[in-house]
């Protein structure tokens, strides 16, 4: 059966169906640009990207170099700590303090029982006063400079691995000179970039830092203060 169709019908069949696809396009559309913009971006690198070799000039070259690997590290792994801490502290302070105050009283009369009621009595060996005068004057100065080094290398071992690379260090020591005792630890945490080839890192470059030396023996018993001092710093008498 051969149907002819008018020239209008077909224009009109034609635009109908174009005007639904694109409908159906225009709404697939946005409802990829809304799941897009709900989904979060995603993190860069913190990284530096890895650059690209030619394998051929690798191999057959004698003068390249090839990049060495990243160190690894793991809980248990000993590194190096080389500490030189330097402080240095200085100040000075001056006080003045000047009070003065005069006090001046006199009495002209006191209550007295008078024919059932009160009055007022006279002082027969003249009015009482009181003439008081105060002056005083402190002055203090004080000066303070202090400088403190410490220098030495201590071994540790890592304690932990954070997942973002950083490394949990914990060193300990005891050194022993006749009865002379020196008890260190240092805790902190550094990064495994900062860990040099021969597997050293400096204090400098530890986050965190807490280094604890304690002296035992005579000589720290010699210039312990005594408790008559420390007692008289804590009441500050004077």
């Amino acid at each position: 059966m051969n149907v002819k169709w008018p020239l209008g019908a077909i224009l009109v069949a034609a635009f109908a169906l174009t005007d639904g696809l694109y409908a159906q396009t225009s709404s697939l559309g946005a409802k990829c640009r809304k799941v897009e913009a709900q989904q979060t971006p995603p993190a860069k690198p913190r990284e530096a990207p890895e650059i690209k070799r030619n394998k051929v000039y690798d191999h057959y070259s004698w003068i390249t170099a090839k990049p060495v690997p990243p160190k690894t590290f793991k809980v248990g792994d000993l590194l190096t700590i080389i500490v030189r801490e330097q402080r240095q502290f200085k100040a000075d302070a001056d006080l003045e303090t000047k009070k003065e105050f005069d006090i001046r009283s006199q009495l002209d009369a006191f209550i007295k029982h008078v024919d059932g009621g009160v009055g007022s009595a006279d002082f027969r060996r003249g009015k009482p006063n009181i003439d008081f005068q105060f002056d005083t004057k402190l002055k203090t100065e004080g000066d303070t400079a202090r400088e403190d080094r410490l220098i030495f290398r201590l071994s540790g071992k890592i304690i932990d691995v954070k997942p973002n690379g950083l490394l949990v260090i914990e060193a300990k020591a005891r050194v022993q000179f006749d009865a002379e005792i020196s008890t260190i630890a240092l805790t902190g945490t550094c990064r495994k970039e900062d860990v040099t080839a021969d597997n050293t890192i400096l204090s400098t470059q530890v986050a965190d830092k807490s280094v604890v030396v304690t002296n035992e023996g005579a000589i720290r018993a010699a210039s312990r203060r005594g408790w008559i001092p420390r007692l008289l710093d804590l009441l500050r008498p004077i």
